[in-house]
């Protein structure tokens, strides 16, 4: 198995939580036996020539916008997201920093071949880990904290970054592995893939995000080393969103209101909160108002031209509009997600390539979004509002359909018929009843393989292809889960609210139960003070130092970080002096005894 590339830190923020503390929390679910033997249901590789044709949008350039001190650097080192420089009078201003410092740094090099500049400002167009986890090739984070050079977002920049990044940074990120390939083996399986919207790799070191100092709200105009902008919140393609307008050159920096040369995700596979499809519309909207004469997005390559741009901003609001408003008049006529993703597609006079081709975002998976969004999870049929165990559900579906042998051979009927969906479908429910099941493992990994090797859509095949290698066993989602908390995650990149409130999600309401305890922490070098209340099994963070805690706990900083990734115990700073404590120290085993610190099992097809 390929080693995870994913390396996005506020991505994978996870808490390790009190190391020496806690307990491992078995649960019901199981680890799967690895079988290393080859799968017998042979498929040939193949994947679409437009696949392969769609990958001249992402290739490695520098561009020059125009005879503008604007460069845009596309896909840098075959990275994961675009970065931009402005030169100024008397400094450099970047707009995004890509997924890894080993990209940024790359075009950082490409940069300094045209300006000695320092870098004045870093701008973020919003949260997403591949927009900022590459600010330290250009900046050092001391001089964004003293202040020397601005480093600008949207006002709701950390609550975004926290509550998309961070909290279910464990799930997101294997689906994200699996979503953009990077699991693949770029000789066999991962041939010719490339992530649509974006690039090639996430990157293979730690990032260097840098905290925002400058917060945008509503709009702003400033002057940065002499080069006048525009800044202003869209909040379409996510909440914390900006868009950067400058009017001495009519450059419009889109970020990802235009999210590369593809239709887009209006819902991500990955997993994200909802994203609002009219505020993305209006976004674009107030994008056409400006009378640009280049448009720069964040992904792909630049367009230049009036005419060009407001075809390219007209077509792609509009494909986001058509997707909404069907949603809405079906959803209105009694359609259920499945019924939507069946019913609706863009018609033909929209097809406009590149911006209009589902290489990214798909029609049937956003339609199902905007159900979930605008009516419920639930369809409306009251026999699913408690519908039986899905384990129970395949046990009793594969015995009336004749038993396991049975459905085994229907399934290769079915494979054999190239009916690649049933098979797999048949085949989930023999994997669900005994994931020890190596038949049909290796069927139903064969019937994913071929559905992913006829499929453009990047998404859809990265998700299709790593299945197939989960089912087999040369992916297995445990281990690599383990992988990104113990290799990636840096707490020094969260501010100390974020790094203590990802414990609220790891408490053992089992083990928690009647609990009730505080703890109070004291930072000796950064003047915080935080106490966490444990009591009917939920967390309570608040930033004062109670006196009637518990326990109070005084260290630094770095030693707090040291902890959170497991670098000493709790037991180890205490008897090295590094780590006072006042109160029972019972209590502080009982507290961290409440937590769940088992990554589990994130099958994603092997369930």
């Amino acid at each position: 198995m390929n080693t995870p590339k994913l390396t996005i830190s506020s991505l994978l923020a996870f808490s390790l939580l009190l190391t020496g503390c806690g307990k491992e929390k078995g649960g019901t679910d199981v680890a799967v036996t690895v079988n290393d033997g080859e799968n017998p249901y042979a498929v040939p590789f193949s994947s679409p020539d437009y696949l392969k044709a769609h990958a001249r949008y992402l290739e490695e350039e520098l561009f020059q916008i125009g005879d503008t001190p604007v460069w845009d650097y596309n896909t840098p080192n075959r990275g994961f997201g675009n970065v931009i420089m402005i030169e100024g009078d008397d400094g450099l201003i970047i707009i995004d920093t890509t997924t890894a410092t080993a990209h940024a740094a790359v075009a950082e090099r490409a940069f300094r071949d045209i300006s000695d500049k320092p870098v004045k400002a870093v701008i973020y167009t919003h949260h997403h880990a591949d927009h900022i986890s590459g600010a330290g090739a250009f900046i050092d984070r001391k001089d964004a904290e003293s202040g020397a050079v601005q480093v600008i977002a949207s006002e709701n920049f950390l609550r975004e970054l926290e509550d998309e990044n961070q909290v279910t940074a464990p799930i997101m990120g294997v689906r994200a592995l699996y979503m953009y390939g990077q699991l693949l083996d770029p000789v066999t399986d991962g041939r010719d893939y490339h992530i649509s919207c974006c690039g090639y790799t996430l990157g293979s070191e730690l990032a260097s995000y840098v905290p925002p100092n400058h917060f945008i709200r509503g709009s702003q105009e400033l002057t940065i080393a002499g080069i006048r902008m525009e800044l202003f919140q869209t909040g379409g393609e996510s909440a914390s969103h900006l868009a950067v307008w400058l009017p001495d050159y009519r450059v419009m920096l889109s970020g990802d209101e235009i999210q590369g040369p593809n239709y887009p995700n209006l819902h991500s596979l990955r997993g994200t909160k909802p994203r609002d499809a009219m505020k993305w519309i209006s976004a674009i909207d107030r994008m056409r108002a400006y009378d640009a004469q280049y448009l720069v997005p964040s992904h792909g390559q630049p367009v230049e031209g009036r005419d060009d741009i407001q075809d390219v901003l007209t077509i792609y609001r509009d494909a986001i509009q058509y997707t909404h408003d069907q949603s809405l008049r079906l959803i209105n006529k009694g359609y259920t997600p499945d019924d939507l993703a069946n019913a609706i597609a863009l018609p033909p006079s929209m097809d406009r390539d590149p911006w209009t081709r589902e290489m990214y975002g798909t029609v049937k998976h956003n339609v199902r979004e905007f159900y979930v969004a605008y009516i419920s999870w639930w369809n409306g049929d009251p026999a699913e509002l408690d519908p039986l165990p899905r384990l129970e559900k395949a046990r009793r579906l594969v015995e009336l359909m004749g038993g396991r042998d049975r459905v085994l051979a229907e399934a290769e009927k079915a494979f054999e018929a190239e009916d690649d969906q049933w098979a797999a479908e048949l085949t989930a429910y023999l994997v669900r009843m005994d994931r020890e099941d190596m038949q049909a493992r290796y069927l139903k990994a064969a019937a994913l393989r071929r559905v992913g090797f006829n499929t453009a859509n990047t998404n859809w095949r990265g998700f299709y292809l790593t299945a197939a290698r989960e089912l087999e066993g040369s992916v297995v989602p445990r281990e690599v889960l383990i992988g990104l908390q113990k290799k990636r995650f840096n707490p020094s990149q969260l501010n100390t609210a974020q790094l203590l409130s990802l414990l609220r999600f790891r408490v053992d309401a089992e083990a928690a139960e009647g609990k009730t305890v505080s703890v109070a922490y004291e930072l000796t070098d950064t003047n915080e003070v935080y106490t966490l209340q444990l009591r009917n099994s939920i967390l309570d963070i608040q930033p004062v130092l109670a006196a009637d805690a518990d326990v109070t706990l005084r260290l630094d900083r770095a030693l707090l970080d040291q902890l959170f990734i497991g670098d000493i115990s709790y037991a180890d700073a205490i008897s090295n002096d590094l780590l006072a404590v006042e109160g029972s120290k019972l209590k502080l085993r009982s507290f961290g005894q409440a937590f769940d610190r088992d990554p589990g099992h994130p099958y994603l097809s092997l369930r």
